[in-house]
């Protein structure tokens, strides 16, 4: 740890003259300090490495809770004391049990190194007997003061017991015996600017590394009869700076407004949330509300405390909070489904209080009428884009994964459902609206610069239309509480066509690009065309699309030369957070690996038109898959192409001009052969074949777990009816289309799954044979490299069980449901090898 002399060398004077209270109280802590570490020389302090033992305040409260958690979990030889308000020591220790159980964070683990004090943080030595304080002064080498009242609109009048002089005893435990650490939570909320949102006369300003707060800004946003807060935190910071040159070490973690933590469960006490309830109560919004406030996520903070107080090398006195930008946009409640009319503040206010005592405001009109003229202003800044957390990232030891506002809101609103009896608000409902949604469309055309029929033609809006009447209808099944991540879904793809748009406008030259002979794998699910693609991805002559470029495909700034395919391509932590995030990478566990950099079917190309026979597996609408049936794709298939124009514009950026062949994979393409053909000519197929008896089971098992995510589950004799038509009838239109055009057969490649599986580089020799494509050194180095891999994860991995009776099916059913297509087969003669 370094000395107290370098620490404070970072911090600069705060410039200005305090209030006089806070003066007053500034310097009466000051001799405190000189008091006590004049009484007699305490010896040195323990550097993190040797914590056996810490003292921690506020543990029963929101963060609290969390870091007492996460200080166990990262030093397994640690010891925390907790000061708690309570009857006697087992009362203590059942309400940080309590507190613990409350958020879902309890562990039976880390139980026996929890010890409870019944103490005050008001009264000097905490209340406890002398004996009782000396012992602690003893075994504690440091304190984590977090206990304080939260009171914003509150005047520092009535604070200064509870948050300014509450530290008096913890400076006393910390110079006595030997001196002791202090690890402080103050708020970002001493800056004006954050406080404000950086909206107004503080809009471009920023909040620099190490930098204090101006006194004169703080005296007009904080009048301190009403906001006595930030000015008990800033009293307590310059009184434990005084401390540092007696030699007490000392850190000071300026948080910022952390209301809700990544497991969904959050802080029913805070303005925020209570703002936000209030808008669901009364079912208006003020103008200018946003989402754009920090939303930090508790359990997040607190382990980053940890981690910070336990690194020896911590470098920095003071760390400044600020999340990452997860989206390039701003999030409004509308984007999960949440349609609240737009009115005045003063409409707003008005309908609030009509509701009492009932009102999620009620009390706090004081503080919300001073920060409404900055916090709706309609100009609000994501702090992420004006704090400096330099130290923060410098003295963490771990990167730190802030989630997204989409991760935040669909887990605070799982948890809500989760534990209505908790909540003390009413739980707001998604609605999944066709009007809304094309409004919001609407805002989307305008925030980007484009026509709105040029991003979202009428074609597509009726596919839309569709789309929503099938989901919504009471025979889908879905549940109303998924409505806002269906909405959450339906409201990217709107963005990312607006987009994608916009970047057309701004390069004609897309228009231009040629999308030469690509090459696309549409064997039918489960017969090895993800493990074919992926494999052939490794050859660099292929240009594949990833995961995370289906997610997002336009990337902020355009830096497609340097970010695209690189590990610093923002789109990367976005789109794996999101899959984590809706539970499909858990729900598919040895069933189907998702990986964000891997290729990934091109369906999410067909999706933005909203007419893609994927939504049909997604959710139960036959009446849908029957429209989809009777259209003619050939505006999907436009559409698609011109998104492959614009990945072309990409890839080219990142590869000097270049050009590479498109592999792309999709088995509903085998649906739409015909359009497929006329969008792209020279289109070369692979088709992968596996004896349907054999596939259908592990895809009827597939289906079942992507529609138990938003739906009850159906019957499964009835789900392997309609499976066992649908998919034979994809395979009977490939059977159809080829029988038609035989004069393509020389542009396909049949693969028999149990060749491929036996002998994959043998199969892939013939496949670039029939093609006449060469298989380089470098490529085949690297293929065999990946399937080291794939051989070493299938070993470990738990794979799923499934079987065909499971479903209502026999393989005579299967069969005779698939006979046209084994009779293509066996006519062509690929049958034979397929069999096992």
């Amino acid at each position: 740890m370094p000395e107290a002399d370098t620490l404070r060398s970072e911090v600069p004077t705060l410039t200005g003259t305090l209030p006089p209270q806070c003066r007053h109280d500034l310097d009466a802590l000051r001799r405190f300090i000189d008091e006590a570490s004049s009484r007699s020389a305490a010896g040195a302090p323990a550097g993190p490495a040797d914590f056996r033992e810490v003292l921690l305040t506020g543990a029963t409260g929101f963060l609290g809770r969390f870091l007492l958690r996460d200080l166990l979990r990262r030093n397994p030889n640690l010891a925390v004391t907790c000061i708690v308000r309570a009857d006697d020591s087992d009362h203590a220790l059942a309400r940080i049990r309590a507190a613990l159980e409350e958020a879902g964070i309890e562990d039976d683990a880390l139980a026996p190194r929890i010890r409870a004090l019944a103490g005050d943080i008001h009264l000097p030595r905490f209340g406890l007997e002398p004996p009782q304080f000396a012992d602690l002064c003893q075994r504690i080498d440091a304190v984590y003061h977090l206990a304080a009242s939260l009171s914003l609109s509150t005047s520092y009048a009535a604070l200064r017991r509870t948050n300014t002089f509450s530290i008096r005893a913890v400076l006393d435990l910390c110079l006595t015996t030997r001196l002791k650490p202090i690890f402080f939570t103050s708020t970002m909320g001493i800056f004006p600017e954050y406080f404000c949102a950086f909206a107004n006369e503080y809009s471009g300003r920023r909040i620099t590394h190490q930098m204090q707060p101006d006194i004169a800004t703080m005296k007009r946003a904080f009048p301190l009869g009403l906001l006595g807060y930030p000015w008990t935190k800033l009293v307590v910071e310059q009184a434990l700076l005084h401390a540092a040159r007696a030699g007490v070490p000392v850190a000071l973690f300026r948080l910022p407004h952390a209301n809700a933590s990544s497991t969904g469960f959050g802080n029913a006490d805070d303005v925020v949330v209570r703002l936000v309830a209030s808008v669901v109560d009364v079912e208006w919004m003020p103008e200018g509300f946003t989402l754009q406030w920090s939303q930090a996520a508790a359990d997040v903070v607190a382990d980053t405390m940890a981690a910070i107080s336990l690194n020896p090398d911590r470098r920095f006195t003071i760390y400044h909070y600020s999340e990452d930008p997860s989206l390039g946009h701003d999030v409004q409640l509308a984007d999960f489904g949440l349609y609240y009319e737009t009115v005045s503040y003063e409409a707003f206010k008005r309908a609030c209080l009509a509701r009492g005592e009932q009102s999620p405001l009620h009390g706090f009109w004081s503080l919300i009428d001073h920060g409404a003229p900055y916090w709706f202003s309609g100009n609000a800044t994501a702090p992420s884009l004006r704090v400096c957390d330099r130290a923060v990232r410098a003295d963490c030891p771990d990167p730190i994964q802030w989630p997204s506002a989409y991760t935040m809101l669909r887990r605070s609103g799982d948890w809500l459902r989760a534990h209505r009896e908790r909540w003390p608000y009413r739980i707001p409902e998604s609605r999944l609206d066709y009007d809304h949604l094309v409004r919001r469309a609407e805002s989307c055309a305008r925030e980007y610069g484009v026509s709105f029929d040029v991003a979202f033609p009428a074609w597509k809006l009726h596919g839309l239309e569709r789309l929503v009447q099938a989901v919504t209808d009471p025979g889908a099944g879905v549940r109303t509480e998924r409505y806002g991540d269906i909405v959450f879904d339906f409201m990217r793809l709107l963005r990312n066509n607006a987009a994608l748009a916009a970047e057309r406008e701004r390069y004609p030259e897309i228009a231009e690009r040629e999308v030469r002979q690509p090459v696309f794998i549409v064997g039918i699910n489960r017969t090895g065309t993800t493990f074919l693609h992926r494999l052939m991805a490794r050859d660099p002559r292929f240009w594949t699309l990833r995961g995370y470029e289906y997610v997002e495909p336009v990337l902020a700034g355009g830096d497609y030369a340097n970010l695209t395919g690189s590990a610093n391509d923002p789109r990367r932590a976005f789109a794996e957070e999101l899959l984590n995030a809706s539970g499909i990478v858990d729900m598919f566990k040895g069933v189907h690996h998702f990986d964000v950099n891997e290729p990934e079917e091109d369906l999410g190309l067909l999706r933005m038109g909203f007419a893609a026979w994927s939504t049909t597996v997604r959710f139960h609408i036959p009446g849908f898959a029957g429209w989809l049936a009777g259209r003619d794709a050939g505006e999907s298939y436009a559409f698609h192409r011109r998104a492959m124009q614009s990945y072309t514009h990409q890839r080219r950026q990142r590869r000097n001009g270049r050009d590479g062949q498109w592999l792309l994979k999709m088995p509903f393409h085998l649906l739409e052969l015909e359009a497929l053909i006329k969008t792209y000519p020279d289109a070369l197929f692979i088709q992968t074949h596996r004896e349907p008896a054999q596939f259908m089971g592990s895809w009827n098992s597939l289906v079942e777990r992507v529609r138990n995510l938003s739906a009850p589950p159906r019957p499964p004799a009835d789900l392997g009816a309609e499976q066992l038509e649908f998919m034979s009838r994809i395979l009977d239109c490939a059977v159809e289309f080829r029988t038609r055009h035989p004069e393509l057969e020389d542009r396909w490649m049949d693969v028999s799954f149990y060749d491929f599986v036996e002998d994959p580089m043998a199969m892939l020799a013939r496949i670039y044979d029939r093609f006449g494509w060469p298989l380089e050194e470098e490529a085949v180095a690297a293929m065999d490299a990946w399937l080291e891999v794939q051989a070493e994860q299938r070993r470990s991995e738990k794979r799923h069980k499934y079987d065909l009776v499971d479903f209502g099916l026999t393989r005579d059913k299967v069969d005779a449901a698939f006979s046209g297509y084994l009779d293509f087969l066996s006519r062509e003669g690929y049958r034979s090898p397929l069999t096992p």
